[in-house]
């Protein structure tokens, strides 16, 4: 079931212009525009629901990050991805793209700027636009590599086609990986400079900041800290010069984090209470290396000696269980459905007003632990903080922390990883660029059901490794084939699973 109370989209054609239903300002009968806000209220919306949800994330990214594992349909967990998840991880970017574009070309518009400057400050609906597009974009690039591109900044460019189906361009060029990387960094920096923080940036319609412009300076200089993290072995001398420029005005406790309350009814619930509750599915419970992990098992920290206290955080058990039941990934359907007691999803992730975190103060201290040279202090803040943020007692956070061991680049990104719960896509990422944590469940290795010894073999002709990209969807060979086609000859092996985004270099 797809949500749409807050979509103002009746139809989107892809890197195209939006038509309104609701709230229209002037003559409704004779409508002229959406207010910014309601604009910026589908934008966030789809970011935390449509990108999360039981398709792309459940059914993709929380699968390739192995914190989820599917319980009937396992062949994407084979790498076996159906076109309609696809399509959506594409899609609904660059709808959400379209949204956030249009408010900066009412609030530029002198026929539509004054109107617009009853919902905040016209440059500030501009800087909080090109802020949540770089974030949109990122999404894009680590999911596919090249892909088409605009920027406010770089309107001038001539490569940057995307998103201009108004100027009679339906079939935009595939911009550099690289060079989207560099110019969201450039956007980020020149957003939050340009961001008045004496006023407000949006009346109404933010869900994510309610409007606080310092709160939005805070979130691009975050989030240009992830954007290094990224590059940190591909490009380490930018990556370098971006965590200097933004480090001191990033993220300082969790009051500052970048998340995304949903409603709390059936209509403007999150996603998850929308398929485990509306929907009634029982398609998702956790995966087995990733309660192994946080049973402390495998990996690094099995010398704690006692399980990772978020696991109750993360998760629930099912049939009374003394513990979380984790399913093995990889081994196709028979394996996981002779397992009846798997775990579910926590209670508070199935509720109608969940959470969605997109950027965290935990996440930016392991990144400051990773630029400082493996910082113990960051280290130890950064497990401190996603504890606090997912509620785990004071007493059991400190505990925890005092029996971890020193900070090293397999410790503080296997934490990272740990506490990136719920963000599939940015945990898959992590792993991808950096080879953390080890105990992924990748093709060739076995498991042992009881009757026999089961070897995980992937669905994908020629991927015998953890997928490092999604291919295309076939929509663009069809419709843009000619700019799909340079795109896929750049890539390593072509518009294949295995071929790397450029920041993969591990």
């Amino acid at each position: 079931m797809k949500n749409n109370k807050f979509r103002l989209l009746t139809l989107v054609i892809m890197f195209g212009v939006i038509s309104c239903d609701t709230d229209y300002i002037d003559d409704p009968d004779n409508p002229v525009v959406a207010p910014s806000t309601q604009l910026l209220n589908s934008a966030a919306f789809d970011l935390a629901y449509e990108l999360n949800d039981q398709w792309v994330a459940g059914r993709g990214t929380l699968g390739m990050a192995q914190y989820w594992n599917q319980t009937f349909y396992t062949e994407e967990n084979r790498y076996a991805l159906r076109n309609t998840m696809v399509d959506d991880m594409w899609e609904w970017p660059y709808r959400i793209l379209t949204d956030l574009k249009e408010i900066i070309s009412l609030n530029e518009d002198p026929e539509t700027s004054v109107l617009m400057s009853a919902y905040g400050s016209n440059n500030n609906q501009i800087q909080v636009s090109r802020i949540l597009m770089a974030f949109t974009f990122s999404k894009l690039v680590d999911t596919f590599g090249d892909v088409p591109y605009w920027s406010y900044g770089g309107r001038d460019n001539a490569d940057f086609q995307a998103l201009q189906l108004e100027a009679g361009i339906n079939s935009p060029v595939y911009v550099d990986d690289q060079v989207i990387y560099e110019d969201m960094l450039n956007e980020l920096l020149e957003a939050a400079n340009s961001m008045d923080t004496s006023s407000i940036a949006f009346t109404e319609g933010d869900n994510i900041y309610n409007g606080d412009s310092s709160a939005w300076v805070k979130f691009a200089h975050s989030l240009r800290l992830r954007l290094a993290a990224h590059i940190a072995y591909s490009n380490p001398a930018l990556a370098a010069q971006t965590y200097s420029e933004s480090n001191d005005e990033a993220f300082t406790s969790n009051s500052d984090n970048a998340t995304y309350t949903f409603g709390t009814d059936d209509i403007t619930g999150g996603p998850w209470h929308i398929a485990f509750t509306v929907d009634a599915r029982r398609d998702f419970g956790p995966s087995l290396s990733f309660t192994e992990l946080l049973y402390n098992r495998v990996g690094p920290f099995n010398g704690v000696g006692s399980d990772d206290p978020r696991v109750d955080a993360y998760f629930d058990t099912r049939l009374d269980t003394e513990e979380v039941v984790g399913l093995p990934y990889g081994f196709g359907n028979a394996s996981v459905r002779a397992i009846d007691d798997e775990g579910i999803p926590d209670a508070t992730i199935l509720q109608p007003d969940y959470t969605q975190p997109l950027l965290t103060y935990a996440e930016v201290e392991f990144i400051r632990s990773e630029f400082e040279g493996w910082s113990q202090a960051n280290y130890e803040s950064g497990v401190a903080a996603s504890m606090e943020y997912w509620g785990i007692s004071a007493e059991d956070a400190t505990a925890y922390v005092a029996a971890l061991p020193a900070a090293s680049e397999e410790t503080v990104l296997t934490q990272k990883y740990i506490a990136l719960y719920m963000d599939g896509l940015e945990g898959w990422t992590e792993y991808r660029r950096s080879g953390f944590p080890t105990t992924l469940t990748v093709p060739g290795d076995t498991y042992d059901d009881g009757e026999e010894i089961l070897t995980f073999t992937t669905l994908v002709p020629g991927l015998d490794i953890i997928p490092t990209r999604v291919t295309y969807p076939n929509n663009e060979q069809l419709l843009n084939n000619s700019n799909w086609d340079a795109a896929r000859s750049k890539l390593s092996d072509g518009d294949v699973m295995y071929s790397k985004i450029f920041w993969d270099v591990e």
